[in-house]
């Protein structure tokens, strides 16, 4: 099914109005919905620099599959395996795609899609895995159940057929969620005592705890190049050797979760706001953090709730950036952001126009 609108908000430019109180910039928000399979629900998870999306979608038959957005071509479903469930969680500049599928046989194996090959990963000696994402070089990381019971285990794969588990903090269980192009991974660990911790593994090292914030709970969930990694303990955070854990704050509500950061600083997550949907639950929304510590609101398809999931590298002066949002009538879209963003004007300056996507 290709790409198609919803209402008059399905693809629009407008003034960006949803910064934080205590920004001071302005700019321009392209939001396009970019469809379904066929079912009712979509998300967004990767995209890359040339504005190539990867997500997961339900299709007509109600399954979950792994899907493939191109500006012009539309929504398409990846089968990387013959089996029902599919899922595509991140997208290379070179247009390689990783995630995990039903192998056809009972498992479900993490995978990597390259010039239309698909290249079962194995496992880590369990009967199921999932590539969560990759970088430049093909390098790969997840998460595999282990041989001999129900324990999930980080793994990184330098190249296929060298599947490494990670370890963990003493606990069970353990997620790799991300990883730069130098092979630095991030993710979660369980400690001993059992607590989710977020954690950066790095060549020849075993897991370094980053802490939280408090909270007995964190996770690490995006590096970029310089070895800064976001996530959430509560609040979304940004970590630095250098500084540590750093709250990153919300937009007005109690909790926030930063999902992606690039490698000019700029981070993207989801954040509780001080208003209440028409159920009475807190309202949700996308956020893009500027590097100098505001955050904008970047809005919906219509509806009261908004994520982000990952962003690019700046594109044309532009930055890309991929999620899911409800529409007007409260259905969950994959969703594509283009923001270009430019300082608000000075008392005594000229004003400028907002630049055009």
């Amino acid at each position: 099914m290709g790409q198609h609108t919803t209402g008059a908000q399905a693809e629009r430019l407008s003034a960006v109005s949803h910064l934080h109180p205590h920004t001071a910039l302005s700019g321009q928000i392209a939001l396009r919905e970019l469809g379904t399979l066929g079912g009712a629900i979509s998300q967004a998870k990767a995209v890359n620099r040339l504005g190539h999306v990867v997500g997961t979608s339900r299709d007509a038959l109600g399954r979950s599959r792994a899907f493939l957005w191109k500006h012009g071509a539309g929504i398409v479903d990846l089968s990387p395996f013959t089996g029902v469930n599919t899922s595509a969680n991140d997208i290379n500049d070179a247009g390689d795609i990783v995630g995990g599928g039903d192998t056809g046989f009972g498992d479900f194996h993490a995978y990597l899609l390259s010039e239309g090959t698909s290249f079962d990963l194995s496992t880590l000696g369990g009967s199921a895995s999932e590539a969560l994402a990759l970088n430049r070089s093909g390098q790969v990381a997840g998460h595999s159940r282990v041989r001999g019971g129900p324990a999930r285990h980080a793994f990184f794969l330098p190249e296929p057929g060298r599947m490494t588990d990670l370890g963990t903090l003493g606990g069970a269980t353990s997620v790799a969620h991300d990883l730069n192009d130098r092979g630095e991974v991030v993710g979660f660990a369980e400690t001993r005592a059992g607590e989710p911790h977020a954690v950066l593994w790095t060549a020849g090292h075993g897991p370094r705890d980053l802490g939280t914030l408090g909270r007995p709970v964190s996770m690490g969930l995006a590096i970029n190049n310089r070895g800064a990694v976001v996530g959430g303990s509560g609040h979304a955070f940004l970590w630095t050797d250098a500084a540590g854990l750093v709250d990153l704050g919300t937009l007005g509500g109690v909790t926030s979760c930063a999902n992606d950061v690039n490698d000019s600083g700029f981070v993207v997550g989801v954040s509780q706001t001080a208003a209440t949907d028409r159920r009475g639950q807190p309202v949700t929304r996308a956020f893009l953090r500027i590097p100098d510590g505001r955050m904008l609101d970047l809005g919906t398809l219509g509806g009261e709730h908004s994520s982000a999931a990952a962003i690019s590298e700046e594109v044309d002066g532009a930055l890309l950036i991929v999620g899911h949002s409800h529409d007007d009538a409260a259905r969950v879209r994959a969703v594509l952001w283009m923001v270009r963003l430019v300082s608000a004007p000075s008392a005594d300056a000229p004003e400028t126009r907002p630049a055009t996507p």
